[in-house]
């Protein structure tokens, strides 16, 4: 469990050629014509049931999105060599006391194409880190080209112009992309500001919101997560309310190809 009361010299960035990981293997040579997603802030995996319920998650999708990851020591847990998918870590930083990282993580059954990590150009106060993202490509056998799936933990107790910096690199990943993207993941969108800024950027790059949403108390009712597409035809979504063990309740998508 990581303690984010400690003092900022607790934590230590990653090293950008330290950052990727990449555990497990893919089960699946392919999709079929439609495919299922799951976006969730994990919270560190504080909560206990964390691991029966990513368990459960991953048992009903194709890929998950993982915001506030965590890895423990140099090892892969042993649920990552037997899901059946493919996982790439983003490590963003290090907690000295014990030995884990955090980060953003992208499980896949099929195998990725590409993958890379990025940072916001800014950091968040106190703890003195910035924030990620985490662009992955698939095939999907899609004739409008490869899967750009983006997912992203974006910079919170900033400036609304330092927000808006770090959407402007999820715009230049999608910039010269021609295929489907999702992006999703924890937008903290907790001013109509930012709500705005975000609208903008993915209206610029025609992505649509999955129309589904989970206020929660404890970030005093707004709705901080979201999932957007383009290139795809939305079948299903859904908030997974009966999971429990972490401050944001995970969203569920399922999309058919083009």
């Amino acid at each position: 469990m990581i303690d984010l009361t400690k003092p900022r010299k607790s934590y230590r960035l990653v090293p950008e050629g330290d950052a990727l990981r990449i555990m497990g293997h893919a089960t699946r040579k392919c999709l079929g014509q439609s495919f299922s997603l799951v976006s969730w802030n994990m919270y560190k995996a504080r909560k206990s049931g964390w691991l029966e319920d990513l368990n459960a998650l991953a048992a009903q999708a194709d890929f998950i999105l993982l915001q506030e990851a965590v890895l423990h020591g140099d090892k892969p847990h042993a649920f990552h060599l037997a899901s059946g998918f493919e996982w790439i870590m983003g490590q963003n930083f290090s907690y000295h006391a014990k030995d884990i990282t955090s980060g953003v993580k992208t499980g896949s059954r099929i195998a990725s194409l590409t993958s890379r990590m990025i940072r916001s150009r800014d950091r968040e106060p106190f703890i003195n880190l910035p924030k990620t993202i985490l662009a992955t490509e698939y095939d999907i056998s899609n004739s409008a080209g490869h899967l750009l799936l983006l997912n992203i933990h974006a910079i919170n107790i900033v400036s609304s112009r330092k927000f808006s910096r770090q959407i402007d690199q999820l715009a230049a990943l999608m910039d010269k992309h021609q295929g489907p993207v999702v992006l999703a993941g924890d937008f903290n969108t907790w001013n109509p500001r930012r709500r705005s800024i975000l609208a903008r950027a993915v209206a610029q790059y025609s992505l649509v919101r999955a129309p589904v949403a989970a206020p929660q108390w404890r970030h005093f009712n707004q709705v901080l997560d979201h999932v957007f597409y383009r290139g795809l035809k939305l079948k299903s979504a859904a908030a997974l309310l009966s999971i429990r063990s972490s401050d944001h309740i995970p969203l569920r998508v399922e999309f058919e190809r083009e």
